[in-house]
């Protein structure tokens, strides 16, 4: 039985999060001994005497393109704070399952989807042919995935859509 298909698919971009890799020592002799907060429990930013130049986020992460649908909510969207503008963004992607399993972008010991939030990242979205750059999400602030759900369970005994929602990180006034 088919399992449908996107409408008007493009090529997406996205950095999942290595966690075991961002959790190595960032600045090997230094002060931190991990690339995670120990209360907060999200990447540290590396001091800037440690060689970085300025202070960075530890935060390792794989590239992985996928086809996707894009159901654009806001883009930019103000909101003025004590720090001026503050763009506030939402973006949802729609996913195939045919297009993840053939990838291996999903598990097959419990069939959930490898696309986690939190923890991945839009970076770009391309043209689904010719892979020529359409829009970037400048990181920071970045769009993170914040929603991972199955969608599509009527067509057929398969689910065949997964729906994606990155949202922007707001980034607090500097110290």
């Amino acid at each position: 039985m088919p399992r449908g298909r996107l409408i008007f698919p493009f090529m997406v971009d996205i950095a999942q999060l290595d966690t075991a890799a961002t959790a190595a020592d960032p600045d090997v002799g230094g002060p931190l001994v991990s690339g995670y907060d120990p209360i907060f429990r999200e990447p540290v930013i590396v001091p800037p005497g440690s060689g970085s130049g300025r202070g960075q986020v530890v935060r390792v992460e794989t590239l992985v393109q996928l086809f996707a649908q894009i159901e654009p909510a806001s883009e930019d969207t103000l909101s003025m704070q004590a720090t001026g503008r503050a763009p506030d963004s939402r973006t949802t992607l729609i996913f195939h399952f045919e297009d993840l399993e053939r990838v291996g972008m999903v598990d097959l010991a419990t069939g959930r989807p490898l696309l986690r939030g939190p923890g991945d990242r839009l970076v770009a979205v391309r043209h689904p042919t010719t892979g020529a750059l359409i829009h970037s999400y400048p990181n920071p602030p970045g769009m993170f995935a914040t929603e991972v759900q199955s969608r599509g369970f009527g067509l057929g005994p398969d689910r065949n859509l997964l729906l994606v929602v990155f949202e922007s990180r707001d980034v607090s006034a500097g110290a």
